[in-house]
């Protein structure tokens, strides 16, 4: 008799760390803008370009940028901006992790605070959280099935098993333009502009993975004669990409995290002569992590009639690939600015999603956070000409997960695809968020690996003192084959004496008769 081996990957969870990460620094004046007088919104955003495992240590490098709006002359509509950014190198240890291992790693803005030093400076402090997670592939033979042994004498178990087989961080570049409609002003200073990923696609080939959306472009400018008027404008200028993954297959499935590493937004003149034209470049980064399910059948465990079978077998653990799914939630609601001046003309609404809880229940998973909305508008004041209003929007989003327990961990990535708005009051505004979750859940599930067997001689004197038949009562948890190996018996003969098949189940409390099968070798 000889083993059929079968090679075995499984991803090992190594381990996760938490980390915050403090950055702090200025943001001077330059020369050609005018001193600040307030604040009028602020923006930041993290963004990680690399992850390397090391011996004992993650390293991770990266930027944070931050945009700040600010007035110039109380009681006048002047605006000016200003931007700086915050290069990241860092680490964080974590135990057993080792080079050659995977590493995911999430930073999130946890808060941003500004503050104004004095008339030229502004001082911020960012408190950045830091997960990561690290995961190890194991390979080894297990065993499928003794050759030369019958088949009635093998149990076999069958796996579904989901594996990351390639992780890589990769990039592309974005150069397009988009053209201000005939109804807005040219633009005389480009105060903000904002650059966003919505509507993500992703799709897997031989050996690539293509990406697509919609870069979402908001720029915020100084129109209109010596450039009296603020305007804003959205654009959704579409964008693919196609990035080369070896592993990448169109049975697989890739985890496609993008985001917006660098970009620059510079005006151009039109046929006419008017600045009515931006030119984009932007950089997207991509975060590739590509999985498989895959199904396999090994040996469980084996009896042989005239031999011993020593077995050693290893407890190892597999993901098990429970739901995977996405979907939209839009969250529509009626805003009171109580405590603001009244509006004349709402210039942009902007917003960050911040999850806060998530719960895996019976096949459904709750998801609740807040929605952070910024309402930039023209105000009828006199003191403030130009307002921004930040509230706070609940979100509770119930996520059908079919095969969730109770106890299991989802992992949930979440954005806003589009935000619409529409002023219905002088101090009333209805805000409209359309919100993309992508859910992932898994079950760590615990199991046996056969790897070695060893056949020896049978033990005659303790088969010897087995009784030659057995009117055996049937148990909880008992069925025909582990009977059968109990008590050295042939498996068909065994189901044929009962006149049963060798398939069928055993009730509590049945009687089976049961003829001890010996070797005449």
């Amino acid at each position: 008799m000889e083993l059929v081996r079968e090679s075995i990957i499984l991803n090992k969870h190594m381990g996760r760390e938490k980390s915050q990460l403090l950055l702090e620094g200025d943001i001077i004046v330059p020369e050609v803008k005018p001193d600040i007088v307030s604040i009028l919104k602020t923006q930041a955003k993290v963004n990680i370009s690399k992850v390397t495992a090391g011996a004992g240590r993650i390293s991770f490098s990266g930027k944070l940028r931050v945009d700040v709006l600010y007035t110039s002359n109380s009681g006048e509509i002047s605006v000016h901006s200003l931007s700086s950014q915050a290069f990241i190198d860092d680490f964080l240890n974590m135990e057993g992790i080792e080079p050659h291992m995977w590493v995911d790693l999430k930073a999130e803005l946890a808060n941003v605070d500004f503050r104004i030093v004095n008339d030229r400076k502004i001082n911020y402090r960012a408190v950045i959280d830091i997960t990561s997670d690290a995961l190890e592939n194991k390979e080894f033979d297990a065993v499928r099935s003794i050759q030369g042994l019958g088949a009635a004498q093998q149990k076999n178990a069958f796996f579904t098993m989901s594996n990351v087989i390639a992780k890589q961080m990769d990039h592309f570049t974005i150069r397009d333009e988009v053209t201000l409609p005939s109804s807005k002003p040219a633009i005389s200073e480009l105060l903000q502009v904002s650059v966003d990923i919505a509507g993500k696609e992703v799709r897997l080939a031989e050996g690539r993975v293509d990406v697509s959306g919609n870069l979402v472009i908001s720029p915020l400018y100084r129109g209109g004669e010596e450039g009296s008027v603020i305007e804003f404008a959205d654009f959704e200028l579409p964008f693919s990409g196609s990035l080369e993954v070896s592993a990448a297959s169109d049975t697989a499935f890739g985890d496609v995290s993008l985001s917006i590493t660098d970009h620059i937004i510079d005006v151009v003149a039109d046929t006419e002569g008017l600045n009515k034209i931006l030119s984009v470049e932007a950089t997207i980064g991509a975060d590739i992590k590509i999985s498989q399910t895959q199904s396999i059948e090994i040996l469980e465990d084996a009896y042989c009639i005239d031999q011993y079978l020593n077995i050693s077998a290893e407890s190892m653990e597999y993901q098990h690939l429970v739901c995977r799914n996405r979907n939209q939630f839009n969250l529509k609601e009626i805003v009171q600015l109580s405590g603001a001046p009244e509006i004349l003309q709402v210039l942009q609404v902007s917003g960050v999603a911040r999850m806060e809880d998530i719960k895996v229940v019976e096949d459904k998973v709750v998801v609740e956070g807040i929605v952070e909305a910024d309402i930039l508008f023209v105000a009828n004041s006199d003191t403030d000409p130009l307002f921004n209003y930040t509230t706070h929007l609940p979100v509770r989003q119930v996520i059908e997960t079919k095969g969730a327990t109770l106890g299991m961990v989802a992992q949930v990535a979440h954005g806003i695809d589009q935000i619409n708005f529409n002023m219905l009051g002088s101090n009333e505004v209805e805000l409209r968020f359309n919100l993309n979750f992508d859910t992932l859940i898994q079950e760590a599930v615990s199991a046996q690996f056969i790897q070695e067997i060893e056949f020896n001689p049978l033990d005659k004197e303790a088969l010897e003192a087995l009784p030659s038949m057995v009117i055996l009562v049937a148990e909880k948890g008992d069925d025909l084959w582990s009977i059968a190996k109990k008590y050295n018996a042939d498996l068909e003969e065994l189901a044929e004496i009962n006149s049963m098949n060798a398939s069928d189940p055993l009730t509590v409390g049945q009687k089976l008769l049961i003829v001890k099968k010996v070797s005449e070798v």
